[in-house]
């Protein structure tokens, strides 16, 4: 499916370089959990924004909603139900 895909891309290059080393991006891919976004600013070839989005940053709030009132011998049961990503690096 890859080499389709690739055989299928316009014809240019697919990276070009910064005549001011300013420039903008954005990524969207999917991994197991869900949407991974990356959102990155360069300036004069320093990073002057970057945004990290992983999909357990928007499973963390339901866990703590689903323990709320659960007795402490129930965090492991849910955690494991949610399976978030504690270092929000989602591959």
């Amino acid at each position: 499916m890859i080499e389709q895909m690739l055989d299928h891309l316009p014809q240019g290059p697919i990276a070009i370089e910064l005549a001011d080393g300013s420039g903008e991006g954005l990524a969207l891919v999917e991994s197991f959990r869900g949407d991974v976004l990356v959102s990155l600013r360069l300036e004069t070839g320093h990073i002057a924004r970057c945004h990290l989005r992983d999909p357990s940053w928007f499973q963390w709030p339901l866990l703590e909603v689903a323990i709320e009132g659960n007795i402490v011998a129930d965090f492991p049961l849910c955690n494991k139900s949610f399976n978030c990503s504690y270092s929000g690096h989602d591959s």
